[in-house]
């Protein structure tokens, strides 16, 4: 068993646990490619039908569909029928929501989320470069 060294103001690392990161890695792959993002930032503004993304995009019909389709299996858009048209827009999970804001971010002009500034407490000097921890044995 280790122990963390303790240092009240320090900031906290949270390691993901292997199975927590391959999930991360898996969503992250969906996102990986171009044209969804393409696809996923058309969608920011509001619902468009298939042949508004495919204007807006430039990304052929039989592409924008194939790409549409893995999206939607991924739960991050969803599909309403309107007569002969299918409208895409963003579903209300929480996987789509943390992809939305973090496509808003990532947008031309956008801030980035506050990270803390470091303070004095949590700034280490030369001599508070060294950490300890306590390793017990069973």
């Amino acid at each position: 068993m280790v122990l963390p060294a303790h240092d009240a103001g320090a900031l906290m690392t949270v390691l993901l646990p292997l199975e927590k990161s391959r999930e991360l890695a898996e969503w992250l792959r969906i996102l990986a490619q171009p044209q969804r993002l393409m696809i996923l930032s058309a969608l920011l503004d509001s619902t468009h039908a298939v042949s508004e993304i495919e204007t807006m995009t430039g990304i052929g019909q039989p592409t924008l569909s194939q790409h549409l389709g893995a999206l939607r299996r991924a739960g991050l858009i969803e599909s309403q029928r309107e007569s002969r048209a299918i409208h895409y827009c963003w579903t209300d999970t929480p996987d789509a929501r943390r992809a939305r804001a973090l496509l808003m971010s990532l947008q031309p002009g956008a801030l980035p989320p506050e990270l803390p500034s470091p303070t004095p407490e949590t700034t280490p000097g030369p001599a508070a470069s060294a950490r300890f921890a306590r390793i017990l044995h069973p």
